[in-house]
């Protein structure tokens, strides 16, 4: 009885989506971050500063998602 075994090494399916999981999750706290950091600084201006660079409080959460998306 002979049999034969084949071990891929190059490529581990298993290790990719780690890897790839781990890079997706990593994307998404660096947006995260950018999100709240934007969103902060907007927040913490009055309302004469915001109409001062065309913003309206309404819009902050809009302009902060653009930024996190372009991360």
């Amino acid at each position: 009885m002979a049999y034969a075994a084949h071990t891929l090494f190059s490529h581990d399916p298993l290790a990719a989506r780690f890897t790839r999981a781990v890079e997706g999750m990593r994307h998404w706290r660096a947006q995260r971050v950018e999100f709240d950091k934007v969103y902060n600084e907007l927040a913490q201006m009055t309302d004469r500063d915001l109409a001062d660079i065309g913003i309206s409080r309404g819009q902050i959460r809009d302009i902060a998602k653009q930024a996190a998306d372009a991360v």
